[in-house]
């Protein structure tokens, strides 16, 4: 049976993969598709490309360390490097969206990966606790 920790980083895990979905799926046509018709020189519209799918890149790595926390009794380690992770995205979104331009407070950017930071904090709380 799982532990309490576990479950913490399963839920993590599965969110982050939503979001990953979600990223690509959704978000990738809204914000990608209109920067061909922006007047923007090639090699902006390349890096934001780029830049884009690094992210999904970088939720995939996280959902790994995410499932080998769960999945090795000492995974702490791969916990608290994805719950830094997602931390550091919320960090990201919560400070653009206060010094950088509001309209990012309508997007999902700030808001998935503060959820997911807590429930990695709590499963590494919870896992400190049954050691």
């Amino acid at each position: 049976m799982a532990d309490i920790s576990d479950i913490m980083f399963y839920i993590a895990a599965g969110l982050s993969l939503l979001g990953v979905l979600a990223h690509e799926l959704a978000g990738a046509p809204k914000v990608l598709r209109p920067l061909k018709t922006s007047g923007l020189p090639d090699g902006v519209i390349w890096l934001h490309h780029f830049s884009w799918h690094v992210g999904s890149v970088a939720v995939l790595a996280m959902i790994s360390l995410f499932l080998f926390a769960a999945w090795q009794p000492s995974g702490f380690l791969f916990a608290a490097v994805a719950t830094a992770m997602s931390a550091g995205f919320a960090a990201l979104g919560i400070g653009l969206a206060i010094f950088g331009n509001r309209a990012l407070w309508r997007t999902p950017a700030p808001y998935p990966w503060t959820l997911i930071a807590i429930l990695g904090g709590l499963g590494m709380y919870f896992m400190e606790r049954s050691l």
